[in-house]
Formats: C-alpha cells, structure tokens, sequence
C-alpha cells in the first residue's frame, strides 16, 4: 500500500513521531515560532505559541480586551496595536467530552411541521 501525501506541506514538528504529544496544538510543550516574510500586499507577520501563550502580529492598529468562556475555549486576549495576544486553552473542539457539552448547550431547530401548521 502506497502512502498518501498530504494535502499541505508539513510544518518542521510533524516529520517526527509523537509530535502530536510534545507540539499538539491545544499545549504544545516545545515552543512554536513561525515567521511569514511580507510582499507587496501583505507586512511581515510572525506568530508565537508556547503552552497557554498565544502571541502574533495583526496589520492594522487595534486596542481589545476580552475574557472568552465557551466549551471549547477558555482564553483571556489582548489587542494592543499590532500585536494579539491570547493566554489560555483556545480551539481545543477535536476533544470528544467537549463536543458532547457543546451539542446539550446548542439550541434546538424549531421543527418544520409545527410552523406549517401554525401558519
């Protein structure tokens, strides 16, 4: 049986095996640092995660404060100017318990049947 290739170029820390224990994407354990050069439509832009610290750089100037509380989220972010900075547990959705809490919490479609006969 052949491998199959990814649909995207594998970032440094996915060639090795157990990465997904040491550099996950929830707590990665060995710090992440990417940096993207800029063109002439984009600035340059880099991008920090360690732990719970999220840091990357925005292109435009913005103040922001937020404390985010979700079930598949628990964050408090900075906005200052070009700069966002998250401490937390954010995007953390492919964990089962989380999508089980999230379904009961969801609201329920009105039921089709019962708008046609009130109408």
């Amino acid at each position: 049986m052949t491998e199959q290739k990814p649909c995207r170029e594998l970032k440094w820390w996915e060639h090795y095996p157990l990465h997904q224990w040491w550099c996950n994407d929830i707590c990665p354990l060995f710090p992440r640092f990417e940096y993207r050069k800029g063109d002439e439509l984009n600035s340059n832009n880099w991008y920090f995660h360690w732990l719970i610290l999220k840091v990357w750089t925005l292109e435009h100037f913005a103040f922001n404060a937020e404390i985010n509380i979700e079930p598949y989220s628990i964050t408090v972010g900075f906005t200052v100017p070009y700069l966002r900075i998250f401490i937390g547990f954010h995007h953390i959705w492919h964990l089962n318990w989380l999508n089980k809490v999230s379904e009961k919490l969801r609201r329920k479609p009105a039921i089709r049947k019962e708008r046609e006969q009130e109408h």
